[in-house]
């Protein structure tokens, strides 16, 4: 846990980033909001954001959710820009896929204190190699304590 004064270092799932597009009133928003308000520092790997920009590239969310190109252009730049990239990292799995094991390896590498998820990935027991696994609502919580 970061000491008193101290930034809080937060690695968003690609699910939480963009649920954060598709609702104006989620829990998800209120996540890119706080990162937005300088509450936390986001940490997303370079292919966190392509996967970003690829699914909301789809025609399905494209047909739903329409986002116009200059806003997400704008929002995949901020990302680009202002998120700090984790370092890759390599060891044993303990999630239920290796793209949820690559994510968690690079939070504690990126020594992140959280790490986000919406999906069923989190490990049992919750916190790993100094990583906390908490879902949106969990760490606005924390947040607001």
């Amino acid at each position: 846990m970061c000491g008193a004064g101290a930034v809080l270092r937060v690695v968003l799932d690609v699910n939480q980033i963009v649920s954060s597009l598709l609702s104006t009133r989620g829990l998800q928003r209120q996540l890119l909001d706080a990162w937005r308000q300088r509450a936390f520092l986001l940490l997303l790997a370079p292919g966190q954001i392509d996967e970003v920009a690829e699914v909301l590239a789809r025609p399905k969310i494209g047909k739903k959710y329409p986002i116009p190109p200059e806003d997400l252009e704008g929002f995949l730049h901020l990302l680009r820009g202002d998120a700090l990239p984790p370092p890759e990292a390599h060891g044993p799995g303990v999630c239920r896929g290796p793209d949820d094991d690559r994510l968690l390896r690079r939070a504690a590498a990126g020594e992140a204190n959280y790490l986000v998820t919406g999906d069923g990935a989190r490990p049992a027991v919750g916190r790993h190699r100094g990583v906390t696994i908490l879902t949106a609502r969990e760490f606005l919580a924390l947040l607001a304590a």
